[in-house]
């Protein structure tokens, strides 16, 4: 005969499981030499230490199954929010901890089971288009190979190549300065090193939509299926790859692109704004850009809108991802058409 006896948890049997459940992890790490060497893991082990707390909440929630499943394959997942370089420079370890937990806590209230799970493990396309000879997809999954630069990532491909990446967050409101519940963080803006000429010839076939612009479009379009109604972005400076000498380069990507779209930076020194993002009247456009500044406009609404039914009918449907064309929504497949609408 079995007899199980069960008995309350006191508080240093809760730290004792916290603490085997963070070395546990981190013993496997430090065998990784080649990115986490014993060397590298002090810092991070110093901090899970002296944050016991907040760590037994990621832990709690890495208990899903589906995250769960998604530890076992990356051991690391779980205590990437340790370092200095997570998400954003200058963030403290108690706001990288949130962060980390309200994002997937938040994925876990929005996405059904399914389509989580697919989003962990791979890329699902959320856009095809066409344009000639050529093939254009926007994509989500978990970022990577530089997965502390935001939790998702939106890319863009030509042919089957990445040549843009769009990574992002879900965060509390109060980390950006602002009293919304949720708000979409962009850490990572940036074209692929090596794919100028596809960076070019996608913003010349795409109505004059550079990627960046185009990703940044879709993003709202997953903000409104996902009913969080607030974007934020870093300052080039808080990048978590910035660089003095590569200064320009951070400040036009980041602070010159957002203040261009007419977002402005808050007392936070995040750049704020509501989705979708407020545009310039027309009036306002000088002579001679209308014109094009309403198709831009109407192409990157057309790609948001796609986007958000994409993410709708997913969340909705419980078969295999399934995701928009051009042809969803025009008489063919062809951009042409659009453009012609336009």
């Amino acid at each position: 005969m079995t007899v199980n006896l069960n008995y309350p948890m006191t508080r240093e049997d809760e730290r004792a499981a916290a603490r085997g459940a963070l070395f546990g992890p981190l013993s496997v790490l430090a065998r990784q030499k080649r990115t986490w060497s014993p060397f590298r893991l002090a810092g991070p082990l110093w901090r899970a230490i002296t944050n016991i707390g907040r760590h037994r909440k990621v832990l709690k929630l890495l208990k899903d199954p589906i995250y769960a499943e998604f530890v076992h394959d990356d051991p690391r997942f779980g205590l990437k929010y340790l370092t200095h370089d997570y998400m954003s420079r200058g963030l403290t370890v108690a706001e990288r901890a949130g962060c980390f937990v309200h994002h997937y806590s938040r994925l876990q209230a929005i996405l059904p089971g399914g389509m989580l799970r697919n989003l962990l493990h791979r890329d699902i396309t959320l856009l095809k288009m066409n344009e000639g000879d050529f093939r254009f997809d926007i994509t989500m999954g978990m970022s990577k190979p530089h997965d502390k630069e935001g939790e998702l990532s939106l890319n863009f491909l030509v042919d089957d190549e990445i040549v843009f990446i769009l990574s992002f967050s879900i965060v509390p409101g109060r980390v950006v300065g602002t009293g919304a519940e949720d708000v979409l963080l962009i850490t990572r803006l940036q074209g692929v090193r090596g794919n100028y000429r596809q960076i070019a010839l996608a913003t010349k076939l795409l109505h004059d939509v550079a990627p960046g612009a185009l990703l940044v479009a879709a993003l709202q379009g997953a903000g409104e299926a996902l009913g969080i109604g607030v974007l934020a972005s870093i300052r080039g400076t808080d990048q978590t790859a910035y660089c003095v000498e590569y200064h320009h380069s951070f400040s036009t990507a980041y602070d010159d692109f957002f203040t261009e779209l007419g977002v402005l930076k808050n007392d936070a020194n995040y750049y704020v704004t509501p989705i979708p993002i407020p545009e310039k009247p027309l009036l306002l456009v000088k002579q001679g850009h209308k014109l094009r500044t309403r198709e831009k406009r109407e192409f990157k609404r057309h790609v948001a809108d796609a986007i958000s039914l994409t993410l709708s009918a997913n969340r909705r449907a419980k078969g295999r991802f399934s995701p928009r064309t051009v042809a969803d929504q025009e008489p063919e497949s062809s951009l042409e058409n659009l453009y012609a609408r336009l």
